[in-house]
């Protein structure tokens, strides 16, 4: 049975700084856990995940957005769960105006991710954590 190391799961409100929190957050828990790069890359994810809940989820003002992390043996799992019900998930080449690069960022980063639909919307992404410091 694999050990989780640390895990822990906030509930932020639906606006722009919700990104920020969560990205302290993972650091100050995972940055001495996993490598710079695995760091890097969950928040990098995790803001991509919390502005396309806010861009695309369907969600208001008052709503919550539910981010989790796990890091479990050579493995680090994040959530971004969020009370919509947004349209189909489709992963495309960004195009040259910048946009739609969220979940072809997540497809490129991660071994494996998916999306649950279970009272709103969680996406979930699993990466390597890289080998310890």
């Amino acid at each position: 049975m694999l050990q989780i190391v640390d895990a822990f799961s906030i509930s932020l409100p639906a606006n722009a700084a919700s990104a920020t929190t969560a990205r302290t957050e993972v650091t100050r828990r995972l940055a001495e856990r996993i490598t710079s790069g695995a760091l890097d890359d969950v928040r990098l994810l995790l803001t991509e995940l919390i502005t396309n809940s806010l861009r695309h989820g369907g969600i208001t003002a008052d709503d919550k957005i539910g981010v989790k992390a796990q890091l479990t043996g050579g493995t680090v799992r994040i959530e971004v769960h969020d009370p919509g019900r947004d349209g189909p998930v489709e992963v495309r080449t960004p195009g040259p105006r910048g946009g739609g690069y969220g979940l072809f960022l997540v497809d490129r980063l991660t071994n494996q991710w998916g999306v649950d639909r279970q009272d709103g919307t969680t996406v979930w992404a699993e990466l390597s954590a890289g080998p310890a410091r």
